[in-house]
């Protein structure tokens, strides 16, 4: 066991909870949609050091083939990395409280208020900036990723499949097909692993107890309310079964929150969509959104854990077969593989956010402005957001 965590936790003395927690906290407070990857490599990978880019970007791999929101998966599996459970739990609440509060905020204030022009004008240009924060995303894993011919044929393939609406389930596996035949791995000798990372299931079963139970508690607490306990069953299910990122999930919910259970009018749902991608953190925060509707704050924290809570359960519960395998050679190509893909991923939606939010010669200039501010600049992504809002909010009064 001691050999485990010493394989696991980097400098764990160096490392508190606390500085685990409010890191990813800053994430969440200023990373929008697929920027959380670019934030949290610069800070976990190239400024603290808390694990090499290779387990970053196994751990992306990771998390790309788990259901559920990829960013947050990605999250756990950094934080239990650094300090195991209280490390992933750490990660995990600091990530996700940020724009749950936000989201909560914004909720009263649609719900309360209605429509306002004002607000209205902030949201288009939140939206511009948003375009240019994923495009930056894009350029930064990119160059971690685009070592090889055979990592861009697969980005392209990867893009291609998707293009044609293909689940995302179908397009991992076809990249993982992709990876075994382009990296061919059994024209290379198979590297032994050392014992010292080797692990059971025994090894971590307390901390799946554990998991488990704070989860279970949460679940049993909500029983006390059916419409509680409805949210979280719900979203719980949309949050295990749906692979891809927010935006295979938006379907899903549509369906489950307009259609069967009426719970939003899709009116409402669209102007939760458009919250969830103009506030920081994951786009699937949504569901903070439409548990205020449903039932106020406790029905929002309903949602939020019931969406979220399978990211916690199937990292932590995955960690000792991750350990045993990740150094086989074809399990590398694999991870290769789903990481490429990855990136043709995340282009077809940057395409798609370009369509529907840079609709306008301002918001054009203002998306560029801000990309080539990220890209040449060192100046902290808030600031731009911050910045960027407040100049097209005086300009677009300007010109109205």
């Amino acid at each position: 066991m001691k050999r485990f965590e010493a394989f696991f936790i980097k400098d764990e003395k160096k490392i508190s909870v606390f500085d685990i927690f409010i890191t990813f906290f800053k994430i969440g407070l200023t990373a929008f949609g697929a920027a959380m990857m670019t934030e949290t490599k610069k800070s976990v990978v190239m400024q603290k050091k808390w694990v090499e880019e290779r387990e970053f970007l196994n751990g992306l791999s990771l998390a790309q083939f788990l259901p559920g929101a990829t960013f947050v998966s990605l999250t756990v599996f950094l934080g239990y990395q650094t300090k195991r459970l209280s490390g992933a739990f750490a990660s995990f609440l600091g990530l996700l409280l940020p724009p749950f509060g936000l989201m909560v905020l914004l909720s009263y204030l649609y719900f309360t208020y209605g429509n306002i022009p004002m607000v209205s004008i902030i949201f288009t240009g939140l939206k511009a900036l948003v375009v240019a924060l994923i495009a930056n995303a894009l350029f930064e894993i990119g160059k971690s990723i685009f070592k090889n011919w055979q990592a861009v044929l697969i980005a392209i393939a990867a893009f291609g499949v998707a293009w044609l609406n293909v689940n995302i389930f179908f397009i991992l596996i076809i990249a993982s097909i992709l990876g075994i035949i382009l990296y061919r791995p059994w024209s290379s000798m198979p590297k032994k692993v050392s014992n010292n990372n080797q692990i059971t299931f025994k090894s971590n079963i307390k901390e799946i107890i554990i998991t488990l139970a704070v989860v279970g508690g949460v679940f049993l607490i909500s029983a006390l309310s059916p419409i509680l306990l409805k949210l979280e069953e719900v979203f719980f299910w949309i949050g295990l079964l749906v692979f891809g990122n927010g935006y295979t999930m938006i379907p899903v919910i549509q369906q489950q929150v307009v259609n069967m259970n009426h719970w939003l009018t899709p009116s409402q749902f669209m102007v939760g969509i458009a919250l969830g991608q103009v506030t920081p953190g994951p786009i699937v925060i949504t569901a903070t959104f439409i548990g205020y509707k449903v039932a106020g704050i406790l029905g929002s924290i309903a949602a939020t854990v019931g969406v979220f809570t399978p990211c916690l359960l199937l990292v932590i519960t995955l960690i000792p077969i991750y350990v045993k395998i990740k150094e086989n050679s074809w399990v590398k190509v694999v991870l290769n593989g789903v990481v490429a893909s990855f990136i043709g991923l995340i282009t077809l939606v940057l395409i798609d956010m370009i369509s529907n939010n840079l609709t306008t010669p301002l918001t054009i200039i203002l998306a560029v402005g801000a990309f080539l501010v990220l890209r040449f600049t060192k100046l902290n992504t808030l600031w731009v957001l911050l910045g960027g809002t407040g100049i097209y909010f005086l300009i677009a009064q300007f010109i109205r």
